[in-house]
């Protein structure tokens, strides 16, 4: 049963019973609405119609038990809510981890026992300048919360409320007229073709065949460390000079999880003679070494080309980990993704078209095959790899 009854000049409540508890006692759900359009008001039949519309609404929400009654839900209760309905539906898995690790370590603690609706501005001001304070962080160090770390907080919070008020679980949004924390932009390094150079030859000189071909691969094709990490020799398009990149690892709780690349799509990413005449060699020693190993391969039916000696893909962390300490015996002083950078800057250099470089960076939303002239990496690099 559902009913409106009209409480004052222009608000009406809305009530649906849903029968009796187990002592027996009716149980209701109301919820009232404010009209602040007077011409509706005014004209009858057009109230009538949008008040009997809101009550089919109303009753439809709380048969399929999705109504939350603002008056007794309180922000802890609400993210339960936006994690199941919204956080796991429209976030990826990363971005939700990280997000809910905010939450349960910066947010929740401070919001828990305040009503969302009673949650004001000046509230979320003084939470900024809290966490900005000696003491805020969880692992025992000295200061604040970085910058970036706060602005990562400001966004969580904006999309709970934003949700909030799009299910009119809140009137006002807070956070709408706050404004957004600074953060600390960390500047773009690259190698010029000098130090590009100095740095293959390093390579060659002082890895094994495994990790050379890592660093090659993300330098000379601008991967991410995540889109190196789980190629397989299936991934190899010989007959085109190209690999697939069609997946991506990414770091969840310091577990490797398998997903679509970023861009959501497979790409043909060619690479230059040189480059896939190393990938031979490497792909015919690799083949041999599997044969050698025999019964202690642990990779299963996958033919992951960068592995750890035994067919199991290297954990992203694993490849930065390894790059940290070639910068400290190459004195560059670059993170393992500049290597991306370098690649873009060096096709800058050689004057490449920016729509080409954007294709192969992967940056563009274009189902194109990505071309790439072999010539367009600095001749000097050919040369010095050949040595």
């Amino acid at each position: 049963m559902a009913s409106i009854t009209k409480r004052g000049k222009n608000s009406f409540r809305l009530m649906v019973e849903l029968g009796y508890d187990g002592k027996g006692k009716r149980v209701r759900k109301t919820k009232t609405i404010r009209i602040e359009d007077e011409s509706l008001l005014k004209r009858k039949k057009k109230l009538h119609d949008f008040l009997q519309a809101e009550l089919y609404k109303f009753q439809a929400e709380v048969e399929d038990g999705e109504y939350i009654a603002p008056e007794k839900m309180y922000f802890a209760d609400f993210v339960e809510e936006w994690k199941e309905k919204k956080g796991k539906k429209k976030l990826g898995i990363k971005t939700l981890t990280e997000r809910l690790n905010l939450l349960r370590n910066h947010i929740i603690p401070y919001f828990q026992d305040r009503k969302i609706d009673q949650i004001n501005p000046m509230q979320i001001v003084t939470f900024y300048d809290v966490l900005s304070r000696d003491g805020a962080r969880k692992d025992g160090k000295p200061g604040g919360l970085s910058p970036n770390t706060i602005y990562e907080i400001d966004k969580t919070l904006r999309s709970i409320f934003s949700t909030a008020k799009e299910w009119r679980v809140i009137k006002d949004n807070p956070m709408k007229e706050i404004e957004r924390p600074p953060t600390q932009k960390t500047e773009m390094s690259f190698l010029d073709q000098d130090q590009a150079s100095r740095l293959i030859i390093w390579l060659y000189e002082n890895l094994s065949p495994t990790w050379r071909m890592i660093f090659l691969t993300a330098l000379i094709g601008g991967l991410r460390r995540g889109e190196v990490v789980p190629l397989e020799l299936t991934d190899i398009i010989w007959k085109l000079n190209a690999l697939s990149i069609n997946k991506s690892v990414i770091s969840v709780n310091g577990k490797a999880t398998l997903k679509e690349t970023k861009t959501g799509r497979s790409d043909e990413l060619t690479m230059p003679q040189w480059y896939m005449d190393e990938l031979k060699v490497y792909v015919d020693n690799w083949e041999k070494e599997r044969e050698l190993i025999d019964d202690q391969w642990k990779g299963g039916n996958n033919q992951c080309l960068f592995h750890n000696g035994v067919g199991e893909r290297f954990h992203p962390q694993t490849i930065t980990q390894k790059w940290w300490k070639i910068r400290k015996e190459h004195s560059f002083n670059i993170r393992l993704h500049d290597l991306r950078h370098t690649m873009v800057t060096l096709l800058i250099e050689e004057g490449v078209n920016m729509r080409i470089i954007q294709e192969r960076a992967r940056h563009h939303p274009m189902n194109s095959k990505l071309y790439f002239n072999n010539h367009a990496v600095d001749h000097r690099l050919v040369l010095l790899v050949q040595l």
